[in-house]
């Protein structure tokens, strides 16, 4: 039973694999005290500060994938609270990555369809081995949404 269920955890793993990210809504691993220390080197911002991008860490919970990415983004002006709205970048579903080369995250710009951010990441793969990869997501703040790029 035991390799059974194991066999199980890598598959869906791998499963996770074949995408490079998953972007959902902020939910607790958005909170600011999992931004990675010191603040300064783990946070940018872009479009004259409009777009904000952070490291996250929740504690090293779960071990495997604790590492995300924040990315905040001016909000509808049409709808109620306007404000920014409030996006998290992680593995696949809510499970996070191994490690998130922040320093070596890198963005372009293409003005039909809005900002690239490329970052280097590891992921476990069966809680032994990891593999590295990048991830890009594209943030198009007149549609006010952060999409997987592939």
């Amino acid at each position: 039973m035991r390799g059974f269920l194991g066999g199980l955890v890598v598959a869906a793993v791998l499963s996770g694999a074949a995408q490079a990210a998953s972007v959902h809504d902020c939910d607790e691993t958005a909170n600011a005290g999992n931004i990675v220390e010191p603040w300064e080197k783990n946070s940018r911002t872009f479009y004259n500060g409009q777009v904000r991008v952070a490291y996250l860490d929740t504690g090293g919970e779960p071990v495997c994938c604790s590492g995300h990415l924040l990315v905040a983004i001016p909000g509808d002006d049409n709808e109620p609270g306007g404000g920014q709205t409030c996006f998290v970048v992680s593995d696949h579903d809510t499970l996070g990555f191994m490690a998130i080369g922040f320093d070596k995250l890198s963005t372009s710009y293409d003005p039909n369809r809005g900002l690239l951010i490329a970052f280097p990441f590891e992921r476990y793969i069966d809680g032994i081995r990891s593999t590295k990869g990048t991830a890009k997501v594209r943030v198009n703040i007149a549609k006010h949404s952060v999409t997987v790029e592939k």
